[in-house]
């Protein structure tokens, strides 16, 4: 859709006053008296930068005053620069064009203002939507984990009025520490979390369903960040002592998603997110029917449709040598160097990870990551191979009892606990390349 979007900042004609209720929406609360009107309502150019940081003011020829806070979709008839500052002129479209000499008086621009034309203000409007753009970016923290604190540093709760971090940031410190821990190793450092809803574990089940079986109680919780969603749950059900047994995640890049919706059950809500290679789905408590709706709405966005157009974030996956260390840490470097020569005759690979031999498996084995294939190899040679276009998702189990990556149809290998950090790794990697598809 074509036009500017301006937010009024100041409406001093008479009219109708409104407030945001949680029930019904925009209310009409009382009427607004006003004063003598031109005109004009006084607004800003929503995520706009006049260069000082400032959003760049607008006036905007309506048939009625409007409200402090309501946005308009206008076009731009023209406008003055008065020295560093620009101030713009707008209709509603459709509507006879305004006089440029009352729209002055409402600006309060003198005879040292420089006049612009129609073309000279939409430049200056896309220019300050740049600087806006620039300035959000530099404000994005890149230089650690965005959500977590560092030894020396506070919460970013605590800094809520001087840090860039989201509210679903501010508030994660209400997830399990469990769950936060797994973040720690399947999340970027720079990477953003938008929204999360965590799903309680059930401590009772009714009689009927607890004969029938089959019914998990374990916490989970559904996040989504600018690159994946993630979906944690407990590795184990929960037991008398409560114990941590670590957590289940799949991660499904968000360049994948073609489409999300929410389905009501019983007593359930279920999240269904489609992909080119088949659709996931995630269970809540049909009480998050509300946050499944948000969290289907953020997850649009990222879709072919809902990006309407913008640029599409491009991926080129760095290629993450072998730690020998770890192979060696089990007495098996030479069974591992043997793989790694294998996986290299086939071509070049973006990340090996390597499955030493042990007690139940004799032999050791490698994922191997390729820009469209994720293959399994032994001592045979190429024992499976997946391509990424047909995954899903990828699955990983961080726990102490067991350390598995999973993804598409058969392809499934358990590490030792003491790789867990690598499997991590690998799974970030192999995220990427899913994205890059």
């Amino acid at each position: 859709m074509s036009g500017f979007v301006v937010e009024v900042e100041e409406a001093p004609g008479p009219g109708v006053e409104f407030e945001r209720d949680l029930d019904f929406g925009v209310v009409g609360v009382r009427t607004r008296a006003g004063q003598a009107w031109l005109g004009f309502d006084r607004a800003a150019l929503v995520d706009s930068d006049d260069g000082l940081g400032r959003r760049v003011g607008v006036v905007v020829a309506l048939p009625a005053s409007t409200f402090g806070g309501a946005h308009l979709r206008v076009e731009l008839h023209g406008g003055w620069r008065v020295r560093e500052r620009v101030t713009l002129v707008a209709g509603l479209p459709g509507a006879a064009r305004p006089g440029l000499e009352v729209a002055a008086v409402v600006a309060g621009v003198g005879d040292d203002a420089v006049a612009l034309d129609r073309v000279a203000a939409e430049r200056e409007a896309r220019a300050a939507r740049v600087r806006f753009r620039e300035r959000r970016g530099r404000e994005r923290i890149v230089g650690g984990r965005a959500w977590q604190p560092s030894v020396d540093e506070a919460a970013p709760e605590t800094s809520i009025h001087s840090t860039p971090h989201s509210a679903a940031e501010y508030s994660l410190r209400r997830v399990p520490v469990r769950f936060v821990a797994g973040l720690r190793r399947l999340l970027e450092d720079d990477e953003r979390i938008l929204y999360w809803v965590e799903r309680p574990p059930r401590a009772e089940v009714p009689l009927a369903r607890r004969i029938r079986g089959g019914v998990d109680r374990r916490a989970a919780a559904l996040v989504l960040t600018d690159r994946q969603l993630v979906w944690l749950v407990d590795h184990m059900q929960p037991d008398r002592y409560l114990s941590e047994w670590g957590v289940d995640a799949e991660l499904i890049p968000v360049e994948r998603v073609e489409d999300a919706r929410a389905e009501s059950r019983s007593d359930l809500v279920r999240l269904i997110v489609r992909t080119p290679a088949g659709a996931r789905s995630f269970d809540l408590p049909a009480e998050f029917a509300e946050e499944v709706g948000v969290m289907c709405l953020l997850l649009g966005r990222f879709t072919p449709r809902g990006a309407r157009g913008l640029p599409r974030r491009t991926h080129d996956p760095a290629t993450t040598p072998f730690d020998r260390e770890t192979a060696e840490r089990f007495g098996a470097l030479e069974a591992a160097d043997s793989l790694l020569a294998a996986a290299d005759r086939e071509g070049p690979f973006l990340a090996f990870l390597f499955s030493p031999g042990r007690p139940g498996r004799a032999e050791g084995r490698a994922l191997v990551l390729r820009h469209r294939t994720l293959e399994l190899l032994d001592a045979s040679g190429v024992a499976l191979a997946v391509e990424l276009a047909s995954v899903a998702s990828i699955g990983i189990t961080l726990s102490s009892l067991v350390c598995r990556l999973s993804a598409g149809p058969g392809l499934s290998v358990v590490f030792p606990g003491g790789l867990i950090d690598r499997v991590a790794a690998f799974a970030r990697t192999a995220r990427e390349a899913m994205a890059a598809m």
